[in-house]
């Protein structure tokens, strides 16, 4: 707390020529790391953890007191795109502009420059890998349809500077450093069906599997799947037919699927794990199946699928006219019709002086997920001039009627288009 002050009497006061004053800085150095003529790999384990960090060293800069500025690391492509941002900053100051650095383009309309939101008054400066890896991958613009891990330069220094003292700041050298990055994963990933539900397009993202959480490596899903239309694989990444599929073996040919009594099927999968690598990319078939609801488990750790014929698919509504119970099934929304995606039911409302107030989950059991419930500040509706129609969001909130007359309540949920009709009944 007392640093400012002492600060501000340092720069300010000219009594004596004895005082200790700050040296506007001209010495400051990023350390070249010991192995920066490597290539560092950053990667993450079966779970999606982050494996690899790394760490820089600065100087001090020289202002001739005991004094520790505030560092922030800066990443480009190359030395010559930190110039080129240089002059862009300086520009935009003379025209009295304020310009936020990390939005000055480049050609490509990627970021010239990046400076990562990390600050510290260590002069051992350690970055996560998945911060840095996320600084590069918005530098060169990777995400996972175009990414495979190649090698790529980036440039690095650090910037120093004390609080509310401009003549205090000052850049560092640059590093060189040749990077092969990753993309970080912060949220279930998906197995898209490919085949003829979703008429064998590459980029048709309709009919998925979810992974049960983030590393799991378990992927669910109800899909139906039409007369005659029995043959599909999954991808993991769409857009590209020779990568990232997920089939019952590597020819690329089908391998006929045959139910047991019981309604089950179990079997291997085969994986493309790297751009290009043709894997995978056989199909399950059935070639006089009859349509109907498949429920599927994929587990890419254990590399075995599971097929279960099932009951159309359902989300719950769950709320006062249902007594607020997460694990009963006493207001289901059934797919209607089957494979269209959109949910329908009819429930009654005991007590319509006491309004009604739900949510929509997809999975019973758990009321912190699977909810979907109204954009926020939109919980309350009203049906008194007609149907209600709002939009569903994938938060933890309800919808709510205070003014509620009917004693049914009709309830559909497109999830295409993701919105909610309510209707008194």
């Amino acid at each position: 707390m007392t640093l400012p002050l002492a600060m501000g009497a340092i720069l300010t006061s000219c009594v004596e020529d004895t005082q200790p004053r700050l040296d506007t800085p001209t010495e400051f150095v990023l350390n070249t790391p010991p192995m920066a003529n490597q290539t560092y790999v950053f990667r993450d384990d079966a779970n999606y953890k982050n494996l690899n960090d790394i760490t820089f060293t600065v100087s001090q800069p020289n202002y001739g007191l005991g004094v520790t500025p505030t560092y922030t690391v800066q990443l480009a492509k190359s030395e010559a795109a930190f110039s080129e941002w240089d002059k862009a900053m300086a520009d935009a100051a003379a025209s009295g502009e304020a310009v936020d650095g990390n939005s000055i383009k480049d050609a490509d309309n990627k970021p010239l420059a990046l400076i990562l939101n990390l600050a510290t008054q260590q002069a051992i400066i350690n970055i996560g890998g998945i911060d840095f890896c996320e600084g590069v991958n918005s530098l060169y613009g990777f995400d996972l349809d175009n990414y495979n891990h190649e090698t790529v330069p980036v440039s690095v220094r650090v910037h120093a500077a004390l609080p509310n003292t401009p003549q205090s700041e000052i850049w560092s050298n640059v590093v060189n450093l040749k990077v092969s990055s990753y993309i970080p994963v912060k949220e279930p990933g998906k197995l898209y069906l490919i085949g003829a539900p979703s008429g064998w397009d590459i980029n048709n993202d309709k009919m998925y599997l979810e992974e049960t959480g983030i590393g799991t490596k378990l992927f669910h899903g109800n899909l139906f799947i039409p007369e005659g239309q029995f043959q599909f694989r999954f991808y993991s990444q769409l857009g590209d037919w020779e990568s990232f599929s997920v089939g019952s073996q590597d020819s690329d040919s089908p391998v006929a699927v045959t139910f047991n009594a019981d309604g089950t099927y179990e079997g291997e999968i085969f994986m493309g794990k790297d751009k290009g690598d043709k894997l995978g990319k056989g199909s399950w078939e059935i070639k006089d199946w009859p349509g109907g609801n498949v429920e599927f488990t994929i587990d890419t750790k254990e590399m075995t699928i599971t097929m279960q014929k099932a009951a159309g698919k359902k989300i719950y509504a769950i709320g006062n006219f249902q007594g607020w119970n997460i694990d009963k099934d006493n207001c289901s929304l059934e797919e209607t019709p089957a494979g269209s995606n959109i949910y329908k039911g009819t429930f009654e409302v005991a007590d319509p002086a006491g309004g009604v107030e739900f949510a929509l989950y997809t999975e019973l059991g758990n009321w912190d997920a699977n909810f979907l419930g109204p954009e926020d500040g939109k919980s309350e509706f009203s049906v008194a001039a007609g149907p209600y129609i709002g939009t569903l969001v994938k938060e933890k909130r309800n919808f709510k009627s205070t003014g509620w007359t009917a004693t049914k309540i009709g309830i559909t949920a497109d999830l295409n288009s993701n919105t909610i009709t309510i209707e008194g009944l």
